[in-house]
C-alpha cells in the first residue's frame, strides 16, 4: 500500500506517537515473542493497554491511521485500527491491510477494534472465508465470531458449511479460528447450536488434530451454555 503524508501536523503526531512507543518499550516481551515465533518487522513489546492509552490522546483520523499502518510496526499497526474512522475505511483498504496480515495478534486486534464495526463486515467476512489464502480464512472466521449477531441465517449456513470444509486443516491458527467461530455461533440460539452439534458429530471420531480441537471446543461450549 502506497501512502505519503504531506501534512506537517500529522507528521508531527506520528513522530510523537513513535517517541511514546519507544519510551514504553519492553525488550523482554519482544524477546519472548520472538522466541515464540511471533516476528514483526519492528516490535517494541509495548502492552496492549499502553497502546490504547497512547491512542486515546488522539482523535480518530483516517490519514493518521493510514500513516501509522504504513510503518508496519506492531504497535503502530494496532493503533491504526484504533484510530481509523469506520466511515473512511473502504473495502479496498481493508483488503490492502489483510494482504499484510501474518501475525494472529494483528488479525485479532484489527477484527476487534475495526473490522467488526464496519457496515460491510458481513460481506467482508463471507468473502474472506471463501478465499484460498490462509490468513484471509483465519481473518474471516474470527470476524464471523465477532459479528454473529449481525449475520443472517443464510450467511451463517454458508460460514458453517465452509468451516467444516476446512476443519481438517493442520494449521493451528485456522482450526482455532474455526473452533472459535462455531462456538460463538452456538450462542446465537438453540436451533443454531443443534444444527452445529449435529454436523460436529460427523467429525468427532477422527485422527485429525484440527477436527478434534474444533469438536471439543464446540461441545464444551454447548455444555457450558446448557442449551440442549
Amino acid at each position: 500500500m502506497k501512502y505519503c503524508l504531506t501534512n506537517p501536523i500529522l507528521d508531527a503526531q506520528i513522530t510523537e506517537i513513535r517517541r511514546k512507543i519507544m519510551l514504553s518499550m519492553n525488550g523482554i516481551v519482544t524477546e519472548q515473542m520472538t522466541r515464540s515465533g511471533i516476528v514483526y518487522k519492528k516490535n517494541y513489546g509495548v502492552s496492549i493497554p499502553r497502546i490504547k492509552e497512547i491512542a486515546a490522546n488522539y482523535d480518530p483520523n483516517h490519514d493518521l491511521a493510514q500513516g501509522l499502518w504504513l510503518l508496519q510496526i506492531r504497535e503502530t499497526m494496532i493503533m491504526a485500527a484504533l484510530l481509523e474512522p469506520i466511515e473512511n475505511f473502504t473495502q479496498r483498504i481493508a483488503h490492502e491491510w489483510i494482504s499484510q496480515f501474518d501475525q494472529i495478534e494483528i488479525v485479532e486486534q484489527v477484527n476487534m477494534n475495526l473490522f467488526c464495526k464496519l457496515s460491510f463486515a458481513d460481506k467482508l467476512c463471507l468473502e474472506l472465508i471463501q478465499s484460498d489464502k490462509l490468513w484471509n480464512q483465519v481473518t474471516g472466521f474470527i470476524l464471523a465470531a465477532r459479528i454473529v449477531g449481525k449475520l443472517e441465517p443464510d450467511q451463517i449456513n454458508i460460514i458453517v458449511q465452509k468451516a467444516f470444509e476446512v476443519s481438517g486443516t493442520a494449521d493451528f491458527h485456522l482450526y482455532k479460528a474455526v473452533g472459535l467461530c462455531l462456538s460463538r455461533f452456538c450462542r446465537k440460539d438453540k436451533e443454531t447450536a443443534t444444527f452445529i452439534l449435529k454436523v460436529i458429530e460427523s467429525i468427532s471420531n477422527t485422527s485429525s488434530v484440527g477436527q478434534l480441537y474444533i469438536s471439543t471446543e464446540v461441545k464444551q461450549e454447548i455444555l457450558f451454555l446448557d442449551i440442549l
